[in-house]
Parts: C-alpha cells; structure tokens; sequence
C-alpha cells in the first residue's frame, strides 16, 4: 500500500470547514499496522486545528511507536495538552504513566490526579462525584472505571471508598461487556480482572445492594 498522503476533495472541504472532528476520524480509519503512518499525519492535521482528541491520538501514536519512533516524553506532552482540553482517554492514559514504572514515570499522587481529572470530564460537574450508579457515560471508559474502583479498593493508592469502588467495577464490568460483545477480545483480560476484584470479600457487605441500585437503574 502506498501510504503518501495525499488529500481528497472532501478532506479539503473539510479543513476549510474547519471540521476537525472528520480528519480525526479519517486518522482512526488508517489506524492499523499497515497504515499508520496516513493515520499519523492526519491526527497531525487535526492536532493543528485544534482537535484534542487528535491531539491525545498523537499521544498513543508516540508512547507506543506508531509509525514514528517512540517518544515517551514528547507522548506525555501530547497528553498533557489534550488532557488540558479536557479529553478523557489523555488524563485517564496520563494516570495509567504514572501508576507504575513501566515507563520510568512512576508517581501514585500524580496518577490518582489524572485518574480522577479524567472522572470529572466525564460527569461534567465540576469534578464532584455524582451518584455513580446512575453515569452510564462512565461504561464507555471500562479501563477508567477498572482504575478507579482499583484503587478506592482496599490495598489501592485512593482514600479508601468500598462503596463507590464497586460502583466504578461495575461500570467497568458492564463496559468491558458491551466491549466483548462487539469483538474487541483485547478487552478479555481486563475482564477478568474486573471479575475477580468485584468479586472480593471486601465487598461482600455491599455486593446486594449494590446490584440491585444497579438492577433498579437498568428497570428504568
């Protein structure tokens, strides 16, 4: 495949429009191995027009080597950008850096920041924490969810919160779910985890209640 971009009529339209939502998701059509590297310069596109999801696209295309060589620092900075746009997949991933050495970065205080940053853009309430239960947003980010009941769990980096860590395992449990069912298999380990966590005696003295809020919530 012959990967020089070359841009059509309707990607001009689009960039004179300044439809920078289109020339993301043409970057999300190329992302795959074969094509990266179209992907990559049209999330550049996107990013100089201001589109922050684009923005944290070149986050993930840096962190991991899309294309171009991987660049934890220059990855961070992409995300620290989107994240500053208040998008949701760059303060989770900026989290995910700082939880663990996997990228030299470790800093707990600074992952649970980001981990509940990306929490408030998804509520869109000033970063308080609504009645959990009832955010069905929060099952389109199963990993953010898996993060935050992780750690509100006993054992976790967060202030200790039974309650709404399971409220968090359980959007990521139904998350992952509705991800699994559309084929996305990346997702069975993740799963699993979930499973096990929710699953944990910690939460034996909620676990009924907590799915019948859940059951009642999905009655309505």
């Amino acid at each position: 495949m012959d990967n020089k971009l070359t841009l059509t009529p309707s990607d001009m339209t689009a960039i004179e429009l300044k439809d920078s939502n289109y020339i993301n998701n043409k970057g999300a059509k190329f992302y795959a191995p074969e094509s990266y590297e179209l992907s990559v310069e049209y999330y550049r596109l996107a990013a100089a027009m201001g589109n922050a999801h684009s923005i944290s696209n070149l986050g993930y295309c840096y962190l991991y080597g899309r294309s171009i060589e991987a660049n934890t620092s220059l990855a961070v900075a992409y995300f620290k950008i989107a994240a500053s746009k208040g998008d949701v997949d760059a303060a989770y991933k900026l989290g995910d850096i700082y939880s663990s050495d996997k990228w030299g970065l470790m800093d707990k205080e600074l992952s649970a920041y980001y981990y509940r940053m990306a929490v408030s853009f998804v509520i869109s309430k000033d970063g308080e924490l609504l009645e959990l239960a009832w955010l069905n947003e929060l099952q389109a980010y199963p990993s953010l969810c898996f993060a935050m009941g992780r750690e509100m769990a006993l054992g976790g980096d967060m202030n200790t919160d039974i309650e709404s860590a399971y409220k968090f395992l359980k959007h990521a449990q139904l998350g992952y779910e509705k991800e699994l069912a559309n084929g996305s298999e990346m997702y069975r380990d993740s799963y699993e985890g979930v499973i096990k966590l929710i699953s944990d005696p910690q939460f034996d003295g909620i676990r009924l209640r907590m799915e019948k809020l859940f059951d009642d919530e999905d009655d309505e």
